[in-house]
């Protein structure tokens, strides 16, 4: 059935939110610490669905060390990043 509808070429949930974070990651020149981060924060949007300011701070990202969001990225690309979730949560 899922041949005939050709339900295999519509890529899943996961697959649209890594290509998703992949693009954004690629639109700005973050260094290897910044991008290991994002990659953490995919799985825990993956996880969540939705990601909220207090995610950056607990749980998996708390291993990057205390309030290691604050000293990778800057107010304005903490937003950005923001933003782009709540995109992809709609």
């Amino acid at each position: 059935m899922r041949h005939l509808l050709d339900l295999d070429a519509i890529p899943d949930y996961d697959e649209v939110v890594k290509r998703q974070f992949e693009e954004f990651i690629a639109k700005h020149q973050y260094n290897a610490n910044q991008i290991n981060f994002l990659r953490a924060v995919q799985s825990v949007f993956l996880q969540k669905r939705r990601l909220e300011v207090a995610d950056l701070y607990e749980g998996a990202l708390a291993r990057f060390g205390k309030n290691a969001v604050d000293r990778f990225f800057s107010e304005d690309e903490v937003d950005d990043l923001l933003v782009f979730t709540e995109l992809l949560a709609a």
